[in-house]
């Protein structure tokens, strides 16, 4: 990403970023189980520049509402780790956003090209 945008299209991908953070999550636990900090740097890797301070908010809410579980393990080296697992119910709002995702990119594609 350009460090020499204009603030209204940083403040526009900050936004775009909050937006997306909850399918993000759902698709980096799509194959496998994943600590708070693991999910940070996968999605800080796809560069997504999320926080600490942005996932564990949403790690919190995703489990009240039974999109994840979670488990701690604790694998003898240094401390446990809060590992956290898709349900049934998230694997099928990941599917469902997914859809809505590629729908909406479809058509936004189709608007760009079209003009």
């Amino acid at each position: 990403m350009q460090d020499d945008v204009p603030s209204e299209v940083a403040a526009w991908r900050s936004q775009l970023r909050k937006g997306t953070l909850e399918l993000a999550v759902l698709v980096s636990l799509r194959k496998r189980r994943r600590y708070g900090l693991e999910l940070v740097d996968v999605l800080n890797k796809a560069q997504l520049g999320i926080s600490e301070g942005s996932i564990y908010p949403l790690l919190s809410r995703l489990r009240s509402e039974g999109k994840v579980v979670t488990e701690w393990v604790d694998e003898g080296v240094g401390h446990a780790h809060k590992y956290y697992t898709l349900t049934s119910h998230g694997r099928a709002t990941l599917k469902a956003m997914l859809a809505a995702w590629r729908e909406f990119n479809a058509a936004f594609e189709s608007l760009i090209e079209g003009n």
